[in-house]
């Protein structure tokens, strides 16, 4: 929520005053019109997660260099999620049938700035309506509140429209979805239950079975046109021939940004195997002479290719590879890639150009699962491994637990000297509970 909040005052930002109000009038809004509803829902979970530093970076400029990285600190720190959800939908007539969904966030986190650690967690994304505010701080906790999601969808036979804050998916790659260029995870997050949203209208024509074209318009912050993004997605659908074999494919197009990006995909069931595939061509709306041609100005390539496997009835298999053409081929270079606005605003999530990944999940147990993930850098040839274990308490309660580990150079002189060399040691667990 930090990446929001930083953003500049201007056209549509409500203010601390103005998002608290905006909260209790759409919960208000929400719940007048639940009883006229043919269907509604209201629930919720919370979320609990304890991080643990077991091993600090090592950093040639001591501890106050980590510290000024944002990458140290020990001890412990908590975070707490609530989330409250009214999801109400109706029917005007025979053919138009409309959904309001309302997510109200309240987090908090002990002790206050401990982002570095809650970011495998839970993260945001810039938007254009700032509804959100800083509840209360101190020196041992500090809270926020905000609407993640708060859109209204229209359905007719011949379109779909959802106008509003919602959560968009383009990608089809698990790790590096080169295509998720609104709000994707980072590589590492351990919790994907929810994806920040984005403020929005999106509008989707069916053009055959499984198969569609979306357009969408969107602001990733208040200064325009800057943040403003258009963009379409076309996806098709294919079957290759006797069996379960099938092909997705597609396009993408559109402005982001002010960067004019083409890209592709494919997502293809082959005798159960899954093959996905990503590819996108970005030219940089800017003045070639005023920045660094690569981190810039310059047209770069992002693609991606994974395959995913069920090696035997409880054991299943997902291998990636990507090549991230905005990257740097020299760990020297990390500190002013990751100051690049396509960083800051998450939609680039990886600091090198060549990374890998592998990961299994083993089902010991119907309540129980085992899984293993490791990233590999392979221009600076750090690691991070992510073992960990999920256990399903019963029909509304979870608990998982887990380690991250890393291999590679720590810091040099304040400067990062791998991508996840800089990492500390963390173990980790988490309390999830539905209701």
């Amino acid at each position: 929520m930090a990446a929001s909040r930083a953003t500049s005052a201007g056209s549509g930002r409500l203010g601390p005053a103005g998002a608290v109000a905006a909260v209790l009038l759409a919960v208000l809004v929400a719940a007048a019109a639940a009883p006229l509803t043919a269907q509604t829902v209201v629930g919720g979970d919370v979320r609990i997660f304890a991080f643990q530093v077991l091993e600090e970076i090592e950093t040639e400029g001591g501890e106050d260099a980590a510290e000024d990285a944002g990458l140290g600190g020990s001890g412990g720190v908590e975070l707490g999620i609530l989330r409250l959800k009214l999801d109400s939908r109706w029917q005007a007539g025979s053919r138009d049938r409309f959904r309001l969904e309302v997510h109200g966030v309240a987090q908090a986190v002990s002790p206050p700035g401990s982002g570095s650690l809650t970011s495998v967690a839970t993260g945001a994304t810039r938007r254009f309506f700032d509804l959100e505010s800083d509840s209360f701080g101190g020196a041992d906790v500090a809270g926020a509140t905000e609407i993640d999601r708060l859109n209204l969808r229209w359905d007719r036979p011949g379109f779909r429209m959802v106008a509003g804050r919602q959560a968009i998916t383009w990608g089809v790659n698990y790790f590096w979805p080169v295509l998720e260029l609104f709000a994707p995870f980072a590589p590492q997050r351990i919790d994907r239950a929810y994806k920040p949203g984005v403020d929005a209208l999106r509008f989707t024509v069916p053009v055959g079975d499984f198969s569609e074209v979306e357009v969408i318009a969107a602001s990733q912050g208040a200064r325009t046109p800057d943040d403003l993004s258009f963009a379409s997605l076309g996806r098709f659908h294919s079957e290759l021939g006797e069996g379960a074999s099938s092909l997705d494919f597609g396009y993408m197009v559109g402005g982001f940004h002010r960067d004019f990006v083409l890209g592709g995909f494919f997502s293809a069931d082959v005798c159960g195997t899954g093959l996905r595939g990503e590819v996108s061509w970005t030219s940089p709306g800017c003045d070639p002479r005023s920045a660094h041609p690569v981190f810039g100005c310059g047209d770069f390539w992002r693609s991606t290719v994974g395959v995913d496997r069920l090696l035997t009835p409880t054991l299943t298999l997902i291998a990636e590879a990507s090549w991230n053409g905005f990257g740097a081929g020299d760990p020297a270079d990390y500190a002013r890639l990751a100051d690049a606005d396509r960083v800051r605003r998450g939609e680039v999530v990886s600091l090198g150009r060549r990374h890998a990944a592998l990961s299994l999940a083993w089902q010991a147990h119907p309540l129980l699962t085992v899984s293993g993930a490791v990233l590999f850098n392979r221009e600076d040839s750090s690691a991070l491994f992510q073992p960990g274990l999920a256990w399903s308490v019963s029909d509304n309660v979870a608990v998982g637990a887990g380690l991250i580990v890393t291999t590679g150079t720590g810091l040099r002189d304040g400067s990062l000297g791998s991508e996840y060399g800089a990492v500390p040691v963390v173990a980790w667990s988490s309390l999830t509970a539905y209701f």
